[in-house]
């Protein structure tokens, strides 16, 4: 994503635009498609670092990953490394009654042709001339992810990302892990940051197990954070409760995010460190 202040700006109004189609049009889903509708929405747009548009590993190749996890029935789904799918996070939805519920390729590529999706070039010009800038520097694109959190009558969690950029080709992201991307009954968790440190860490499970051991998420959420701080970790999330508190959290420079009541109420949208 962009990081100055007009991109800042932008992506903020995306924020709000998809929030309200998909509010508009899928408020009677159930918790795991809307979340998914919202994660596509994202994918859809060439500005974040998910789906169309997103960073490039070494090779010059995109290698998407996604997950969805749902609270209720502690389900768990996920893609790593596909290609050519513009929503891997659909995908992920899809998987969530298999029997085999996280798959890489060559499995997750086929189960998309199967099933349907169409093959997709995903590398736009914009993200083609960074990858080309950072080949000549011989260092990382960044790390942008985008994610969701329902608690809507059940808690949902759903993360999609293009990944770091410039990474080894294969580099596997947190994001379809239960460090980056975890909900039960007590909380539901997606993060965003240096996938590294979020899997060292286990993030995502443990702001969700300190809430499941009695603290308020605020009280979880503030004594994951501060650690992050003393470790020098760079990452942020999204966290809700089952009593529909919500977190925002980061120890980067800035995150983007909107929060949106059920009664339709937006009660933020970006934050700066």
């Amino acid at each position: 994503m962009d990081p100055s202040e007009t991109g800042i700006l932008a992506a903020t109004e995306t924020l709000r635009k998809i929030a309200r189609v998909v509010s508009d049009r899928d408020s009677s889903a159930p918790n795991l498609s809307f979340a998914t509708a919202v994660l596509a929405g994202l994918e859809d747009d060439e500005q974040f670092n998910a789906g169309y548009g997103s960073a490039l590993q070494a090779d010059g190749q995109p290698r998407l990953s996604a997950a969805l996890m749902d609270g209720d029935s502690l389900s768990f789904s996920g893609v790593i490394s596909v290609s050519d799918v513009q929503n891997p996070s659909r995908l992920a939805l899809k998987l969530q009654k298999s029997s085999s519920r996280v798959l890489t390729e060559p499995g997750a590529t086929r189960l998309a042709r199967k099933l349907g999706f169409p093959p997709a070039n995903l590398i736009t010009e914009e993200r083609f001339q960074r990858w080309l800038e950072q080949r000549e520097k011989n260092s990382p694109d960044g790390f942008d992810t985008v994610g969701v959190v329902l608690s809507r009558d059940g808690l949902v969690a759903g993360t999609s990302t293009g990944g770091r950029g410039f990474e080894v080709p294969g580099r596997v992201s947190d994001s379809a892990t239960v460090a980056g991307n975890y909900a039960s009954t007590f909380a539901a968790i997606s993060l965003t940051g240096i996938g590294e440190q979020i899997v060292d860490f286990g993030v995502a499970v443990r702001i969700e197990t300190r809430v499941r051991d009695g603290l308020s998420l605020e009280e979880a959420c503030r004594r994951t954070f501060n650690e992050a701080v003393a470790l020098g970790h760079e990452y942020g999330w999204i966290a809700a409760d089952r009593k529909g508190n919500w977190c925002i959290a980061h120890t980067t420079d800035h995150m983007t995010f909107l929060i949106k009541t059920l009664s339709g109420q937006e009660l933020a949208s970006s934050s700066s460190r």
